[in-house]
């Protein structure tokens, strides 16, 4: 843990990339939403195919505050692959909700007049940038430091 740069240490784009991170993993919280819709598809409103976007969305807002403690607290070679993991089952979770749009039509739960695939599209390509940019050495070195053998 020692080899960890501390945040006072940072650059200001390392900043920006940090708190940004940090920012994303808390809205993930509003994807709680997904209980509305678990509901209404055990109420018999929705089609029973929301069930495995919704358990994801679930999935993500659960694990957001543990994930944000993480990163505050322990980052490190664990952290790192915790939001990597949490990142590639957010992704996944929205191309499961493209396809369940495609296939049974939007939740209930989508707003009258909204582009019910512009929400998981943005939600989607800022997932990507946060994933590659953690991939990245100097952004991975914030959780971090590869050492030569």
């Amino acid at each position: 843990m020692s080899d960890v740069i501390k945040f006072k240490e940072f650059n200001i784009s390392e900043r920006a990339f940090f708190i940004g991170l940090l920012v994303w993993v808390f809205l993930q919280l509003s994807r709680l939403i997904a209980l509305v819709l678990i509901d209404d598809i055990n109420a018999g409103l929705e089609s029973t195919a929301w069930l495995y976007p919704a358990f994801l969305d679930i999935f993500a807002a659960v694990l957001a505050l543990p994930l944000i403690g993480a990163l505050i607290i322990w980052r490190g070679f664990l952290t790192w692959t915790a939001v990597i993991i949490y990142l590639v089952i957010s992704i996944i979770d929205h191309f499961g909700n493209f396809t369940t749009t495609a296939f049974v039509g939007p939740p209930s739960i989508v707003e009258e007049g909204m582009n019910p695939l512009l929400i998981p599209i943005i939600q989607t390509v800022i997932d990507f940038i946060f994933l590659m940019l953690l991939i990245y050495n100097k952004y991975r070195g914030l959780f971090f430091k590869i050492s030569k053998i």
